[in-house]
């Protein structure tokens, strides 16, 4: 089976992967769960929970939660 995965990854200085959305860190995300069951194939879900989760999108650049709280 091929399954294909969606991470919006954080556009500020952390840009190179970083920070992602869903979070990639093993600590508060389980990947493997994700992989197989993933929440939302399209992107308009993924990018509805990333703004659930408190990411932005400004002038076409993904900001994290962190980010968008410091005035990007």
């Amino acid at each position: 089976m091929l399954r294909t995965a969606k991470f919006i990854v954080c556009d500020n200085e952390h840009g190179t992967g970083d920070v992602t959305f869903p979070d990639l860190d093993e600590s508060s995300f389980d990947v493997k769960n994700y992989l197989v069951y993933p929440t939302g194939t399209k992107t308009a879900d993924l990018r509805r929970a990333a703004k659930k989760a408190g990411w932005s999108v400004v002038d076409g650049g993904d900001y994290c939660a962190m980010c968008t709280e410091g005035g990007v």
